[in-house]
């Protein structure tokens, strides 16, 4: 990459960190709130509801943002959008308060992934190394950022830490605007005049009709079955490990000390998994690679399913593993998206695609949550291989039918 591919990726991935850093921060502050506030948690699971429905279905509207506005702006207002609603929660004196800050926070984190991924994936020459790079600095605010919290929330009230929080949003976003990038980099955006500001409804109608003639249906289809099984696994994984705890374990009681710390490594884990899936971005098809990485998916999912009732220790390594694939398959998915959309409606496409990851892929955790009241653990990893099966066939179908377009259109010309 060169200086300019450099500082580009530089700039998406603190951004990207801020992101999750926040994301993963709020269920730390959820029993604080319901001493301060005398909520109980079904008021409170309301409230955290409202701000992160809006993190996931604002990424549509943002991606129309991406196509036609400064991406460097749309980062930058994402970043101090996100500060400045955790200040509003800091001094928030009552849940309405509270419930405005998060739908800031929401909206203003809604913006960052259809413009990141719009601006990397236009811009950047290796684009699976950008893209990897990317996707590790999402991870490590993922598993460092809330750890970060946690000690700070050890020796400090909890409006204090909030207020501290404001600080890296504002300085990513004026980061952002002051460091120099190559606006267009790897291709040149194809507009008429006036696409930029044209941010009608029929505008949007007739986007999305180009967008999904290129068959992104099955895209969509495709990152709702991801979003299902990244929220399905992600949320209720550390009471699992208490369950594992709970039921016969060797060094039953460390591992139930540990369980924290496991969840937390791995998301570092995945750190690996995302450079590995990056690498492969630059030397194979992506949809050859998520078919594989689902199909290990569902391997792993079958062996929790096996040994998650008798709490042996080898959820350990399984961890690791799941860890590896589950953000290994991010890049290849964001590649995959890229392949599948025009320059012009890029910044649409990364929007569908986070509002069927996070939006209609929330629904995980429901699922999840279902399952573990009715049924058990090895139930819950069982239908979470299901769904990892059914995005590996989906991941054939769309192989098998951008190979038969090739070969079509190949047949025409020798024709």
């Amino acid at each position: 990459m060169n200086g300019d591919d450099r500082r580009t990726v530089a700039v998406a991935s603190f951004a990207h960190g801020l992101v999750h850093t926040y994301e993963l921060t709020i269920p730390l502050l959820i029993p604080l709130w319901m001493s301060t506030f005398s909520a109980d948690a079904a008021t409170i699971g309301v409230v955290v509801t409202v701000g992160y429905g809006l993190f996931g279905v604002g990424a549509l509207p943002s991606g129309i943002l991406a196509d036609r506005y400064d991406t460097r702006t749309l980062i930058a207002a994402s970043a101090v959008g996100m500060g400045a609603g955790f200040g509003l929660l800091a001094f928030a004196p009552n849940l309405l308060v509270l419930t405005v800050g998060l739908l800031l926070w929401g909206g203003a984190a809604s913006i960052y992934h259809p413009t990141g991924l719009s601006l990397l994936s236009r811009t950047v020459s290796e684009r699976g190394r950008g893209l990897a790079v990317h996707g590790v600095a999402g991870n490590l605010g993922t598993a460092m950022g809330p750890l970060a919290v946690s000690v700070l929330l050890a020796d400090l009230y909890w409006r204090y830490v909030a207020a501290l929080l404001v600080v890296p949003g504002v300085l990513i976003g004026a980061l952002t605007l002051v460091v120099h990038t190559d606006p267009t980099g790897r291709e040149e955006v194809e507009r008429e005049d006036g696409f930029r500001t044209d941010l009608s409804m029929a505008s949007f109608l007739s986007s999305s009709k180009r967008l999904f003639e290129r068959g992104f249906y099955v895209i969509f289809l495709l990152v709702v079955l991801e979003g299902l099984f990244y929220r399905g696994v992600l949320t209720f994984l550390p009471d699992v490990f208490e369950t594992a705890a709970g039921s016969g374990a060797v060094f039953s009681g460390l591992l139930r000390d540990l369980s924290g710390y496991l969840y937390s490594g791995l998301l570092l884990v995945g750190v690996v998994g995302q450079y590995v899936g990056g690498w492969l971005v630059d030397r194979t098809d992506p949809v050859r690679g998520l078919i594989l990485v689902f199909l290990c998916l569902a391997g792993v999912s079958t062996a929790f399913a096996t040994i998650a009732a008798d709490g042996s220790w080898s959820l350990v390594p399984l961890s690791v593993l799941l860890g590896v694939f589950l953000f290994g398959e991010q890049p290849l998915m964001q590649a995959t998206v890229a392949d599948h959309s025009s320059s012009d409606t890029r910044g649409l496409s990364y929007g569908y695609t986070y509002a069927g990851v996070f939006g209609i892929g929330a629904l995980g955790a429901t699922l999840a949550g279902y399952v573990l009241t009715r049924a058990s653990v090895a139930s819950l990893f069982a239908v979470l291989a299901t769904v990892a099966v059914a995005a590996a066939v989906v991941s054939a179908y769309l192989r098998g039918r951008h190979d038969g377009s090739a070969n079509t259109s190949v047949s025409l010309f020798n024709n």
